[in-house]
């Protein structure tokens, strides 16, 4: 039996054919070619056996969003809707057919392996370790749901768990919690509830009532935050709020624009707030990319670094429970193979269908995850669950085209920059190598995310299958709970690819504090604030 590596284009024939036999289309002719490739190549069984066992083990799974369906606008949502439809799950026939041809694929080239096991062979797999029985599971997502935190009544809804974003048009829609938060979103306005204790205003106005005075409400814009138990804000325009306060003084915040976490790697066991992490006795400290230390990781199960804080009780609750925000960096210097079904994990916390990903992957789009649809390929990924839109991944293509690099290019000895952001202000799903945009999805402004829960966040592997290795180095690995802006990104890389820390001197570079104090609004006054830059500002200065 030959072990020469396949080509692409005879393991996308594989993989065609494939396809073929599970809708139950291939005629004997297709059929008789696939068993021919089989019997002639290990590499091919190894492609054939990944490809169907993903299938059958997605088989008796709910799909994400399928990719063809429309993405909706804010005002196609009336006053009520906190979330389009999206289909439940594929049919039970679907299920049938692709576990049962599965099953009957696995029959068959064990069988081939039988047929063949007496008669010479020039390059034989050892039967202790070949690459499609030991790994045979670990191309299969946690499809679990884990309990959602409740938040309270909104409208008629009086039993309302995780973010919802309301689009009020001619109405105005009130929101309750059992904790005495009281907010009444007034008409045109879109704003959206991440909590018990408050929200998130993106256009129009929203007004705060407490019934607690010990229990503040917040109303969060992109970078201000307003804390308070009566009063009003009001979006002027996209730069400027203005905020009222209508009883008792109103404390007025800025975003503090550090990381939650970031791992430099210089001091082990730790990250830079010291948080502890465990390291896998596979991944083991090496020359920093930048400062003194680094980790490099061997593509082995136990190549993995595993957050020990960060988590919650459900999914809505721990510090990585981003909702209006969140963004992923790190540098790296990656011996990815590039194969199919080899993947490649730079970071990821799998709370069932809300976790969130940033790897390296070529799976033919397994799942039907990927929004928008790529060609078949190596890309980068970057998997996030969207409230009313389901988990879905936002694959980049490294084939060299449209400001896109090249597979070559990420794995060329070099050290790489990579910065996975979401933007709930702005709707944008983006992917950034090296400072620069190279792939990028539209969703509604205000649709949030749904992450966090009780399960860690691994760095260099999944937690949940512990069989995705990374194979290089990492260093400087950060995560923030909002999107860094391209300006941002870029200062960033700018500084890594010299040897430099992310951050200017001035910039603390995480902590566990997100929001610092700017202003209080006096009870019966009312100021303006620039959102941009978290700064009050006078009416003269607007006008200008």
């Amino acid at each position: 039996m030959s072990s020469t590596n396949s080509s692409p284009a005879n393991r996308q024939r594989i993989l065609d054919l494939a396809d073929k036999q599970i809708d139950c289309t291939a005629n004997e002719a297709e059929m008789a070619e696939l068993e021919s490739i089989l019997i002639q190549n290990s590499d091919a069984q190894r492609t054939y056996l990944r490809y169907m066992l993903v299938h059958g083990q997605l088989a008796s799974t709910n799909p994400a969003i399928p990719t063809d369906s429309p993405v909706l606008q804010p005002d196609q949502m009336s006053a009520n809707d906190v979330r389009p439809n999206v289909p439940a799950s594929r049919s039970f026939t679907w299920r049938k057919i692709a576990v049962t041809a599965m099953a009957a694929s696995i029959i068959a080239v064990i069988a081939f392996y039988s047929r063949h096991e007496s008669k010479p062979k020039t390059a034989d797999i050892p039967a202790s370790s070949p690459q499609w029985q030991t790994r045979q599971v670990a191309y299969r997502y946690d499809q679990r749901k884990p309990p959602i935190e409740s938040i309270g009544t909104i409208g008629t809804d009086r039993n309302a768990t995780g973010p919802h974003t309301l689009n009020v048009a001619d109405e105005t829609i009130e929101f309750q919690s059992p904790n005495g938060t009281n907010l009444q979103v007034l008409q045109n306005s879109i704003f959206g509830i991440n909590s018990a204790n408050g929200g998130v205003l993106y256009m129009g106005s929203v007004l705060a009532k407490s019934a607690d005075e010990s229990s503040p409400i917040s109303v969060a814009t992109s970078n201000i935050r307003v804390l308070g138990t009566g009063y009003k804000v009001r979006v002027l325009d996209k730069e400027n709020i203005a905020v009222r306060a209508d009883q008792d003084p109103v404390a007025v915040e800025a975003r503090i624009r550090s990381s939650l976490y970031y791992l430099n790697f210089d001091s082990p066991d730790k990250s830079d707030r010291s948080t502890a992490v465990v390291y896998g006795s596979a991944a083991t400290p090496t020359r920093g990319i930048v400062g003194e230390g680094a980790v490099n990781f061997d593509n082995s199960d136990n190549a993995i670094i595993t957050f020990d804080e960060g988590m919650g009780d459900a999914v809505g609750t721990g510090e990585m429970a981003c909702s209006t925000g969140m963004s992923i960096e790190l540098m790296f210097i990656s011996r990815w193979s590039g194969d199919a079904f080899d993947y490649d994990e730079l970071m990821r916390k799998e709370d069932g269908d809300y976790r969130f990903l940033l790897s390296f992957q070529n799976d033919n789009n397994v799942g039907k995850y990927a929004v928008p649809t790529v060609a078949a390929g190596p890309c980068l990924s970057f998997g996030l669950h969207l409230a009313g839109f389901g988990y879905s991944e936002l694959d980049v293509p490294l084939d060299g085209r449209n400001n896109r690099p090249h597979l070559s290019t990420i794995t060329d000895g070099n050290a790489h920059h990579v910065a996975a952001t979401y933007d709930s202000f702005s709707g944008r799903k983006c992917l950034y190598i090296d400072g620069r945009l190279c792939f990028e999805t539209q969703f509604p402004v205000g649709t949030l995310i749904l992450s966090g829960g009780s399960e860690p966040a691994s760095i260099g592997n999944s937690k949940w299958q512990a069989s995705e290795g990374f194979d290089g180095i990492l260093d400087e690995v950060a995560f923030y709970d909002f999107a860094l802006t391209p300006a941002e990104i870029r200062s960033h890389y700018r500084h890594a690819s010299r040897g430099k820390p992310y951050f200017d001197s001035d910039v603390q570079p995480s902590t566990s504090r997100r929001w610092k104090p700017i202003a209080n609004v006096a009870s019966g006054t009312a100021e303006i604030f620039n959102d941009p830059s978290g700064k009050a500002i006078n009416e003269d200065e607007l006008a200008e």
